[in-house]
């Protein structure tokens, strides 16, 4: 199957990228910046450097693609940049889509769309309160992207797909929380954290698994799914990150009424994936201790990398 991949170069492409070609899927990587994923070069693989609202080398890239996987975006807050470059590239795609005759559109979008949970396990059905979301701008633009995504399939004649979740992890883990828990651990002092909230973290594991299972079954043409490998609460994330930087501070946890630190940490993010579970017989990789332990190692790795390149 040929497959374009946008954004190929993020944290999601350089872990999805191996995982196709290892199925025997041939992938053109489309990204303004491929660097990162020149080690992998090989039969079946080409990089393609160039933005995705560049109308000229998407039609290129395109050319006799069969699926097409939308993950570049810009996570911008500027409200210019969402319309000039994420959204316009987002059409671009959608025409060439269907100019093209793909058989598969996917697209990445995010649990931000939720805005702030109301109610959990948090399904696919949750009302879209972007507006109340840590990030609104772009939790505004990407459920424009998804009501695009979604008209094009009802529309254009191209089937696609929707895939929402919450934190994803693979051998490394990013996220500017997590950074600064690991700065306020090595300083040794004490990790402030909400009771009873946390989030369903992704493993890449799981996340390329969803993404195969996807391609192969027609049931998924037109749905949204939530995708999740295990609900880990902050207490959980504090205490790994202790451990891994070998921190003498020590975990606080307070109730959530008198948690007074980032919003985005006060909310239990437990997303509900039992459709992708029921409609594709989606199960993680892993069970949950295997999760758990998945997303320790990471947080080690993060952190040794963060060490490794510390002056």
């Amino acid at each position: 199957m040929r497959i374009l991949v946008t954004g190929g170069s993020g944290s999601v492409g350089r872990e999805l990228i191996p995982a196709l070609l290892a199925r025997g899927h041939r992938v053109v990587v489309l990204d303004k910046e491929v660097g990162a994923l020149q080690p992998l070069t090989q039969p079946g693989l080409e990089l393609v450097p160039g933005a995705v609202e560049d109308a000229g080398v998407i039609v290129e890239a395109a050319r006799g693609a069969e699926v097409i996987i939308h993950l570049a975006w810009s996570f911008s807050d500027d409200l210019r940049i969402l319309l000039e470059q994420d959204l316009r590239g987002h059409l671009l795609l959608l025409e060439v889509a269907r100019k093209e005759g793909v058989r598969h559109f996917l697209y990445t979008s995010t649990a931000v769309v939720y805005g702030k949970p109301i109610r959990v396990p948090i399904d696919e059905d949750h009302p879209l309160r972007v507006l109340e979301a840590r990030k609104p701008a772009y939790g505004m633009a990407k459920e424009f992207a998804e009501k695009l995504t979604l008209l094009a399939g009802q529309t254009g004649g191209v089937p696609v797909t929707i895939l929402r979740f919450w934190w994803a992890f693979g051998a490394e883990i990013g996220g500017r929380h997590l950074r600064e828990m690991l700065r306020t651990a090595a300083a040794g002092k004490p990790l402030v954290v909400p009771a009873d909230c946390g989030g369903s973290f992704l493993s890449m594991e799981d996340f390329n698994l969803a993404v195969e299972l996807i391609l192969r079954n027609p049931a998924s043409f037109g749905h949204i799914f939530n995708l999740a490998s295990a609900y880990v609460t902050w207490e959980e994330v504090a205490r790994m990150v202790v451990e891994v930087t070998g921190s003498s501070g020590r975990v606080e946890v307070v109730p959530q009424t008198e948690w007074t630190g980032a919003a985005f940490l006060a909310d239990r993010w437990e997303l509900d994936d039992r459709r992708i579970r029921e409609r594709l017989g989606f199960k993680p990789t892993r069970d949950p201790a295997g999760v758990r332990e998945g997303l320790r190692s990471a947080i080690a790795r993060t952190w040794q990398h963060r060490m490794a390149q510390s002056p």
